[in-house]
């Protein structure tokens, strides 16, 4: 099957000698069989034969004797020099990533067993662990928002050192705690105000617990934050539709990325909610769609617009046949899996700069907060915006308000003149 993606005996020779030699076919029909395209196939092979070529060098010859020291060894080898920013992507990741593919696949066809990883034991695993599952299960946080959790106190009790130990740990006092909270938001690059919240909550399950001997959660100062004290930012119609335009609606992913961007300007609706849209989520036979709950607000079914529902129409005749996946937007690209709230904000940012829109902060949640905006401008009753947007509680909703010009002008009161 190395056929496939070469034509040259020489190179079909090449591939086939080394440890690695007799999976290449079984690799090009498997990348083959995933939908690679010629230039992303033949990038994984080729990144494999190179590494095949460094295993021979280095006197492996079965394909067991892999160990993720010769993958680094081979990485330095091939990467010697320090990525520079000013490149679009990190040739080094690049070449990491295309290697994964490999091992995925010989770890599927039981050529290679990879080594169960050994748990790394910190001084402090014996208090971050318990309290890492507390907020997972009586918070009820998401991963994503552990591992963010996590990253901060990991940083936070490394600065510790041995005093991190469960022994040393109860001898903390209310001055070293201090220091060490003044300098840890000193140098930590997380937003103050979510590390704030991170350690009281931190020193308070201490306390609770009785692995410290008070309660220190009140040295962490508490950043005011006032309710509706910010303004959405919004965008024009004539920009949004500038935006559109520049979408080539002729290719897959152009396809894609329009009918994602005509749905959340339609309904108003997050990044990761568009993520998460299941193709059995649209009822073409009665013209709904339901919009799953998401951050904690309701799920919501409403009408599909015709525009919407076409674009989706178009997309689905690109769209990857044969993946096990029931979400609505998948890559472009083999391994065709889905998108992401991240990858979807990053993609709504390209085509804002694209389209000549410079905003700062610009991303999936402009599109959100035009929506609303436009829905208010238009007359539309606060209650109905919260239930379309999905807010549990209509206080949420009421911070569009500010950004209701021609109801702001009614109320304003004229300016005193002078006597």
């Amino acid at each position: 099957m190395l056929e496939h993606w070469y034509k040259e005996k020489r190179t079909l020779v090449d591939f086939r000698r080394g440890p690695l030699g007799p999976y290449f076919d079984g690799l090009a029909a498997h990348l083959r069989a995933k939908g690679y395209t010629r230039s992303g196939g033949r990038y994984v092979l080729g990144k494999s034969c190179l590494f095949n070529a460094f295993l021979i060098e280095h006197g492996v010859s079965r394909c067991k004797e892999l160990s993720e020291s010769l993958v680094d060894a081979f990485m330095e080898a091939c990467h010697p020099c320090p990525f520079e920013t000013g490149f679009r992507r990190d040739p080094k990741e690049q070449t990491r990533r295309a290697l994964k593919h490999l091992f995925a696949y010989l770890v599927e066809i039981k050529a290679f067993t990879p080594p169960n990883p050994k748990p790394v034991l910190k001084p402090y695993t014996w208090l971050l662990d318990p309290f890492v599952q507390h907020l997972r299960v009586e918070r009820g946080l998401s991963e994503s928002a552990l591992k963010y959790r996590c990253g901060q106190l990991s940083s936070f009790l490394e600065s510790l050192g041995s005093g991190a130990g469960r022994e040393r740990f109860k001898t903390l006092t209310a001055m070293s705690v201090e220091k060490l909270v003044r300098d840890h938001f000193r140098k930590s690059t997380s937003h103050p105000s979510s590390l704030s919240i991170t350690l009281r909550e931190f020193l308070h399950y201490c306390a609770r617990h009785h692995y410290t001997q008070a309660d220190f959660s009140s040295l962490v100062p508490s950043l005011r934050s006032y309710r509706h004290a910010s303004l959405p930012k919004g965008m024009e119609d004539s920009r949004l539709e500038s935006m559109l335009k520049s979408i080539p609606r002729d290719t897959a992913g152009g396809a894609r990325d329009y009918a994602i961007i005509l749905i959340m300007m339609a309904y108003g609706i997050r990044g990761i909610s568009a993520a998460q849209l299941l193709l059995d989520d649209i009822d073409w036979h009665r013209a709904r769609i339901r919009i799953r709950a998401c951050k904690g607000g309701k799920e919501v079914v409403l009408p599909l617009v015709e525009a919407a529902g076409e674009a989706v129409v178009q997309y689905l005749k690109h769209r990857r046949t044969g993946t096990p996946y029931r979400e609505v937007f998948l890559s472009v690209k083999a391994p065709f899996r889905p998108m992401n709230s991240m990858g979807i904000s990053t993609m709504v940012r390209r085509y804002l700069v694209e389209a000549g829109v410079k905003t700062a902060g610009s991303g999936s949640r402009t599109l959100r907060h035009s929506w609303a905006i436009r829905a208010l401008a238009n007359d539309s009753p606060i209650k109905s915006i919260a239930d379309v947007l999905g807010h549990r509680c209509i206080d949420t909703t009421f911070i569009y308000a500010k950004a209701d010009l021609n109801s702001l002008r009614e109320v304003a009161l004229p300016w005193p003149g002078k006597d």
